[in-house]
């Protein structure tokens, strides 16, 4: 009988393996061959440009043997090892380097889907969905390499710490926003289930000090530590990306017929007026400020009601907040950094017990408020739909109608900004999620204990008992009848 059970939930978790695995083969085809072709039904921009960089950096790195110094290379030193893993093949092999790059990208996009659907078949189903829906840019950028880094920590969180701090060490080297879970840990999740603190932060700091050694090694061996942190100048001389969400004022200037036209610089069009460089300005100040604030904020204060409970969902909700804001408030904002995003939304729902993108808090035994209401009295707003219809916003404005935008025409500029807006929203909703207090468990009242009967002397019941027999013998004498 229990051998029949195993059978039938092989057979159901196999047949529920099946359209997933059909869908990521569908899903990634089509992005393949969005990606390949480039400018296709109609499409006013190809994704191309980025590979086509990437094969350049990639030759330089292999056949040189340095890196990259132009304007356009802004990644941490990680990205150069990753960059020249493709382009190996080709100058050994002669394998192109488009070819190489797309492999690893979807070998990575399977290793996240596999991982997700472990966990929750809905979380894989989201991600397909949501990388669909945000387009070509999914495999035609190396982000999904620090998107892969930053699940991976996360799934490791709660039983393998070290894992976690090589994780996190491993995505930042790539690209720096992984780093951004060490802040959102908090010192909550240091605690963990059993508060051991300095074990788990220990373990945390060695995972990542290897990672970080054997990077060292790497760049130390192929040469590449010279003008390693060069992208740091890069980053801060970049101007106000189109696309971003502080300048969407000149982005509807631009629709009134009003202010400068966008310039291509540093790998993307921006603004480079006067007033476009304070914004540009104002805009790295306050993404200092709000990281000081989140460390204080979740470091500073002691833990509260959530210690001793799973940490992984809670520091994932506090990374995605924390990821949001940056994001909203940043001076670039490329349509690939939405991957970022999509890759917390479903690492939540898989960390989370019953499938939602909402963490296990212990409630009161009230009435319970959704908490996916954005304050609205009888409407929901669910924040993971509402990045998903944001994603489908990001691939119309790029790669479909980004000139629209770039020359102010007013359709695709009010769509740029309806998806700003839907980033925004979401921004406050998980900003709001992850500051919210978990409330405490309220304290159940004991049972007040039944009182016991008092127990009689022995001779009341022995006069009970005789008065019982004598009435049911007089009984039977007046119910008897002659024989």
């Amino acid at each position: 009988m229990a051998g029949t059970f195993r059978g039938m939930r092989r057979a159901r978790d196999g047949y529920g393996d099946r359209p997933l695995l059909a869908g990521w083969i569908l899903s990634r085809a089509l992005l393949l061959l969005l990606a390949v072709h480039g400018q296709v039904f109609g499409a006013q921009q190809s994704v191309r440009g980025d590979l086509d960089l990437y094969r350049a950096w990639g030759r330089i790195l292999v056949h040189d043997g340095a890196v990259p110094g132009d304007e356009k290379w802004q990644y941490p030193p990680g990205a150069a090892v990753l960059l020249a893993l493709p382009g190996a093949p080709r100058e050994w092999l002669g394998v192109p380097y488009e070819v190489s790059f797309l492999l690893l990208i979807l070998a990575v996009d399977a290793a996240v889907t596999w991982a997700l659907a472990r966990r929750s078949h809905r979380a894989a189903r989201y991600w397909l969905l949501t990388t669909l829906a945000l387009g070509p840019v999914t495999v035609a950028r190396f982000d999904l390499v620090p998107a892969a880094a930053a699940l991976a920590a996360l799934l490791a969180l709660d039983a393998r710490p070290g894992r976690f701090g090589g994780w996190v060490a491993l995505g930042a080297a790539v690209k720096v926003w992984p780093g951004l879970l060490l802040v959102a840990l908090g010192r909550g999740g240091l605690a963990g289930r059993r508060g051991d603190v300095l074990a788990r932060g220990g373990r945390i700091a060695a995972g990542g000090a290897a990672v970080v050694a054997g990077l060292a090694v790497a760049l130390v061996l192929a040469g590449w530590w010279r003008g390693a942190l060069g992208f740091l100048g890069a980053q801060s001389a970049r101007g106000l990306q189109i696309e971003a969400v502080p300048a969407t004022p000149f982005v509807v200037a631009r629709m009134f017929g009003a202010g400068e036209a966008p310039a291509y610089s540093h790998g993307s069009l921006q603004f480079g007026g006067t007033i476009a460089r304070g914004v540009a300005t104002a805009c790295s100040v306050v993404e200092m400020i709000l990281i000081l604030v989140a460390v204080l904020f979740w470091w500073a204060r002691r833990p509260g009601s959530d210690v001793g409970q799973p940490t992984a969902a809670a520091a994932a909700g506090r990374a995605l907040a924390l990821v949001m804001i940056i994001s909203v408030t940043s001076r670039v904002l490329s349509p690939q950094y939405l991957i970022w995003m999509l890759v917390l939304v479903a690492a939540r729902v898989a960390l989370t017990p019953d499938g939602s993108a909402e963490p296990v808090r212990p409630v009161r035994p009230v009435r319970p408020v959704r908490p996916d209401r954005l304050g609205g009295r009888g409407r929901s707003m669910d924040p993971a739909v509402l990045l998903a219809v944001a994603a489908v916003l990001t691939q119309v404005v790029y790669p479909w109608r980004y000139n629209d935008v770039v020359q102010g025409r007013v359709v695709g500029s009010l769509l740029l900004l309806a998806r700003n807006v839907l980033l925004v929203i979401v921004a406050w909703y998980a900003l709001r999620t992850s500051v919210a207090s978990p409330p405490l468990p309220a304290p159940s009242r004991p049972a007040a204990p039944r009182p016991r009967p008092r127990r009689r002397p022995a001779a009341a019941r022995l006069a009970r008992a005789a008065a019982r027999w004598r009435r049911a013998g007089t009984a039977w004498r007046r119910t008897a009848t002659p024989t």
